[in-house]
């Protein structure tokens, strides 16, 4: 349990410390006169859509890592592509719930974490999509 919490933590650190990148490169990138309205848009949702996607797909390493180690696995018997686990990190991260894979053994632990990393980094996605398309340039 001691290295799941372990692996939880790290991973909820550097997805929470890419995001806060992500989002002043997207505050940044708008940040001109001639870019407003969708065009500002479009710029943050790709940039805070990069960072999602590798956000999970650093749990889904850390799944991957967890499994090789034996911390825990998976319960469908034939996960054993990155690409198996990939789907179940975007699955969970996105806070869709447990579908047909899901965790078992320690791995549900950094599982639970990556489901509220995911839901607190799309609502500050979400608050800075808010900021960027009511931003008034003067």
């Amino acid at each position: 349990m001691t290295l799941a919490a372990g692996l939880a933590i790290i991973l909820f650190g550097l997805c929470g410390g890419l995001h806060a990148r992500a989002m002043a490169f997207a505050m940044h990138l708008t940040d001109r006169k001639h870019i407003t309205g969708t065009g500002a848009l479009l710029i943050a949702l790709y940039v805070l859509a990069a960072a999602h996607i590798a956000e999970a797909g650093l749990y889904a390493v850390g799944f991957f890592i967890g499994q090789s180690t034996g911390i825990g696995g998976f319960a469908q018997s034939d996960v054993n592509s990155f690409m198996d686990v990939f789907y179940f990190s975007v699955v969970n991260y996105s806070s869709l719930g447990l579908g047909d894979i899901y965790p078992t053994g320690h791995l549900r632990f950094p599982a639970g974490i990556e489901a509220l990393n995911g839901f607190l980094l799309i609502s500050c996605s979400a608050s800075t999509i808010f900021l960027v398309t009511t931003r008034r340039h003067s």
